[in-house]
């Protein structure tokens, strides 16, 4: 019945011209995508990347870390040392980041169990950098993914962010989380 609805869709905007066919063909295509992906999702998820942005534009190592939930913080090893490690990078290379988007490929996992509940959020996002002047490293675009605890009736200390991987193009993501235990920071190859 779907299929057919698209069809007469489809015809129709040929036939009046009121739309481009690649557009609607390309909707009826990812109109999954945009189920599964809950648009409060892709929200908390910006606003994530906007902090972060922020900690970078501004070198704040106290906004980066408190992206962090307590209960994550504890279980990171070496978490102040990593989140030195990122703001260290970041000023090492002049440029100002002019544009950042959350990518396509984001999901998220809801689970629960007795009336409790927990919601991760998987995203990532794309940083790019202005062009350098003269006589300045350019600064590569940055890859973040990122796991963001939403809501976690199990463990209250637990909603932010409790995986990180932040590195130049794309990274090998069999590094993210090498213990398992669904706590790690990823930096630039470490």
């Amino acid at each position: 019945m779907k299929i057919k609805i698209s069809i007469l869709f489809l015809i129709a905007c040929l036939l009046t011209g009121c739309t481009s066919v690649v557009e609607t063909v390309k909707y009826i295509h990812d109109s999954g995508k945009i189920d599964n992906y809950i648009y409060g999702d892709a929200k908390v998820a910006n606003e994530y990347i906007e902090k972060i942005v922020q900690a970078l534009n501004t070198n704040d190592r106290e906004l980066l870390a408190s992206l962090f939930p307590e209960h994550a913080r504890s279980k990171i090893d070496h978490f102040d040392e990593k989140i030195d490690y990122i703001i260290r990078e970041n000023e090492i290379w002049p440029g100002s980041i002019i544009r950042y988007k959350l990518n396509e490929d984001n999901n998220y996992q809801s689970s629960s169990d007795r009336g409790k509940r927990q919601r991760v959020i998987y995203a990532n996002t794309t940083i790019e950098f202005a062009k350098p002047k003269e006589n300045e490293y350019k600064k590569f675009d940055l890859s973040i993914g990122m796991e963001i605890v939403t809501v976690d009736d199990f463990n209250e200390n637990n909603v932010g962010i409790s995986i990180f991987a932040i590195g130049e193009g794309d990274f090998n993501k069999d590094e993210v989380d090498k213990e398992k235990d669904g706590y790690d920071i990823y930096a630039f190859g470490h």
